[in-house]
């Protein structure tokens, strides 16, 4: 059955008035946390050790430093080890409106996720709040909640987006991400992907709807935009510093994007208007 992106929305699933709460746990080797009955929806960090994570009829395992999105229909246990000592950070769905068709949905999302600097501040403010002590901080941690998963499904999409996609595309394309402002070319290109121009050219195009060079300039263009936009500096060092050789090529390019010059990007945004493009 094919999966809307609206589906996956964690609010769509859980309701505007859901209810999350995080903890921090630690466990020797061989303990074991569950079962839970029933439909059930969290976000684990582990920072220390290992847990295998038994989730109806299907368990993956998480090794520290690592997170992963869980749940479950029927019932879901932790087992910790080989360990001596596994510290857990976690962020629990409590509301109980959660029903099996929903976890369904989500099926295809539940294991492991690429673990981000994001993903690791998000559980440890969680876990630093005292919702027991102070009513108030209830609605934040729910909020938070529901960041924490929203973050998680975000990149585990990223990470079946990108799963099919060539290793030599994907090289070039953190390349052009990296050294954006050097001198770029095809055949420098070509060279950090151990393909032909013409061979590199095709399969980036094929990857990305797009061949390299036009995701360059659409970078330089889209990073000269926000200096304009949050910086003072001149015009004309914006352009060399995001790698143009002229003042005059970036403003042409920054004209075509968005119909107006560079200065009067950067004025209707020091003004406080809505300029539309990328930022």
């Amino acid at each position: 059955m094919q999966r809307r992106e609206s589906d996956l929305s964690v609010m769509n699933l859980v309701g505007a008035n859901a209810i999350f709460a995080f903890g921090e746990s630690s466990y020797r080797n061989g303990a074991i946390f569950g079962p839970l009955r029933g439909c059930q929806l969290e976000a684990i960090f582990i920072r220390t050790g290992q847990v295998e994570v038994r989730h109806d009829n299907c368990a993956f395992v998480l090794s520290s430093p690592g997170v992963a999105i869980v749940g479950s229909q029927k019932t879901l246990e932790y087992r910790y080890g080989p360990a001596d000592m596994c510290n857990v950070l976690w962020c629990q769905y409590l509301s109980g409106g959660l029903r099996s068709n929903g976890i369904e949905k989500m099926l295809p999302l539940f294991g492991p996720v690429s673990l981000s600097e994001a993903a690791k501040t998000l559980f440890k403010v969680g876990a630093d709040i005292h919702t027991d002590l102070y009513a108030e901080t209830q609605n934040f941690s729910s909020s938070l909640g529901i960041t924490v998963l929203e973050e998680l499904i975000a990149r585990k999409k990223i990470q079946e987006s990108v799963a099919n996609i060539p290793v030599q595309a994907l090289r070039v394309r953190r390349y052009i991400e990296d050294n954006y402002s050097s001198n770029i070319t095809m055949n420098i290109l070509a060279k950090a992907s151990g393909l032909s121009p013409q061979h590199l050219n095709r399969l980036y195009r094929a990857a990305f709807n797009e061949n390299p060079l036009d995701h360059l300039w659409r970078l330089r263009v889209r990073r000269g935009a926000y200096l304009l936009r949050h910086t003072g500096m001149r015009i004309s060092q914006i352009a060399y510093q995001t790698g143009f050789k002229t003042p005059n090529h970036f403003s042409r390019l920054i004209r075509r994007k968005y119909e107006i010059s560079p200065k009067e990007l950067r004025a209707k945004k020091w003004q406080g208007e809505m300029v539309f493009g990328d930022e």
